[in-house]
């Protein structure tokens, strides 16, 4: 397993490779909003435009302070989760590196596109519940 796994099915967990909890991330939410987009909301190993993510998270901010905010969250992301974990490809794209960072709802994705036993293997493995509960 990746040097982090995120739990997004149920309850937020994100923890590192020796199960210590980053309590220090999971105490930023929109962080953690952003990190859940970049695993999320994209193919995996997928990149998300800056412009997008600034759209998404920081629509009431002027461009540079928004540009600010997203600069100021990647730096973070990759203190607590590692320095590989949030990639770049170019100037204006992020991603998350999948070698780097596991995610639960991620890891279902190749068992229910298989279908049958692997995918009810991979469900009662994975499933603590619903996707990132309480998120707005």
């Amino acid at each position: 397993m990746p040097p982090v796994a995120v739990h997004t099915l149920g309850r937020l967990d994100v923890r590192a490779a020796d199960g210590r909890v980053l309590d220090a991330l999971l105490a930023q939410p929109k962080r953690c909003a952003v990190l859940a987009y970049l695993l999320l909301g994209v193919p995996a190993g997928g990149f998300v435009r800056r412009d997008v993510l600034l759209a998404v998270f920081w629509p009431e901010s002027d461009a540079d302070r928004a540009r600010n905010s997203l600069r100021q969250a990647v730096h973070f992301l990759r203190r607590e989760l590692g320095p590989g974990a949030v990639v770049a490809r170019g100037p204006e794209e992020l991603g998350v590196d999948p070698a780097t960072v596991w995610c639960d709802a991620r890891a279902l994705d190749a068992p229910l596109d298989a279908g049958g036993d692997e995918a009810a293997r991979a469900l009662d493995a994975l499933w603590r519940g619903p996707l990132l509960p309480g998120f707005t």
